[in-house]
């Protein structure tokens, strides 16, 4: 038995509706082609049944639950990649614990999901990644609360139009969790974040402010301890806190190169950090890499460009689907330290 949670792209659209799919997974991969949602009999978390009310909108996954009745074991998947013609779901959790039958399946695998969804995967880079230096990106802070799917699917859209072809039509999806540190102090753009990857090693990040702005460093480690180590020493002199932990859950794309060749990535981002109140929403814009290979192309002024002009073309996009929004250099950590008081200007 096959639970498949799905997500409409209209923006008013807050709440997965769930059907029955006649479909066994493989392996840890399950792939779900749009064809198989159409003319399933779709319900809400409290089992009224949830047509699609615009004939125009599609379905797409969020995650899944196979169910195994001889064995009693459920496993868990979470959407990846979506692309019009199929989604791509990965496991990331299974119990033997035996699951509740059919009438309360849903709801069940619905707290399991809210508890323990994660996956990231890498999502493709192409050409040359940029050289070690500050890190150069724009956010856009979204007013309300809008679904970030038809968020994403609106930027894609646009940018498809700017460099026809060049787009490609796949959005990325990660879910993560991460413990966050930062010194004491000034600067509240610096922080440190550890994320655990589904093979039990971690990610090591931190984000530290030096003269010529803000440097990000991603670094894998074995385990909890070594990460914990390895930013600990990035910092050193200064003592990390523990403030919170972080659940992220994106849509990501790649904008066209600009005449150089630069991209970018362009992320819908809907963040909390508990145990502070609130919700965020944010289109994260960060300079990705370089499609040529001559040594002109990494002017640090033409990297800016490419993502100023990258963010203009998704201002452009939110404000002619009436997505309230406002351009903000304010971090997500900031924003939930300050309660979205404070300006990014440390």
């Amino acid at each position: 038995m096959l639970v498949v949670a799905t997500i409409t792209d209209r923006p008013d659209d807050q709440d997965a509706a769930w059907a029955y799919l006649p479909k066994r997974p493989a392996g840890p991969l399950l792939v779900i082609n749009e064809h198989a949602l159409r003319s399933r009999v779709w319900h809400s978390l409290d089992g009224a049944q949830r047509p699609l009310l615009d004939p125009a909108s599609i379905r797409v996954p969020l995650w899944a639950c196979f169910v195994d009745r001889s064995t009693a074991k459920a496993t868990f998947f979470a959407t990846t990649q979506w692309h019009p013609a199929a989604t791509t779901l990965a496991a990331f959790h299974s119990t033997d614990d035996a699951p509740p039958p059919a009438p309360n399946l849903a709801s069940w695998a619905y707290r399991v999901v809210a508890e323990r969804a994660q996956v990231n995967r890498p999502i493709p880079r192409p050409g040359r990644r940029p050289l070690p230096g500050p890190e150069i990106e724009a956010k856009i802070t979204i007013i309300g609360q809008v679904n970030p799917l038809a968020v994403a699917r609106t930027l894609r859209d646009r940018l498809a139009t700017i460099a026809p072809g060049a787009v490609g039509c796949s959005l990325y999806r990660r879910i993560l969790r991460s413990e966050i540190y930062r010194p004491a102090g000034p600067g509240l753009r610096q922080y440190a974040a550890l994320t655990p990857r589904a093979d039990g090693t971690w990610w090591a990040k931190t984000k530290i402010l030096r003269n010529d702005g803000l440097h990000k460093t991603i670094r894998p480690a074995t385990d909890h301890a070594h990460a914990l180590a390895l930013i600990t020493e990035a910092f050193e002199p200064q003592t990390l806190r523990r403030v919170g932990q972080l659940h992220r859950s994106t849509w990501d794309l790649l904008s066209p190169p600009d005449p150089y060749g630069h991209w970018c990535t362009v992320t819908v981002d809907t963040t909390t950090l508990a145990p502070y109140p609130g919700l965020l929403q944010q289109v994260e814009i960060e300079y990705g890499g370089c499609l040529a290979t001559t040594s002109a192309t990494t002017d640090p002024l033409q990297l800016r460009r490419a993502v100023g002009a990258t963010a203009d073309a998704a201002v452009a996009a939110l404000s002619a689907v009436h997505i309230p929004h406002a351009q903000s250099g304010q971090s997500k950590i900031e924003y939930f330290l300050t309660e979205g008081q404070a300006d990014a200007c440390d």
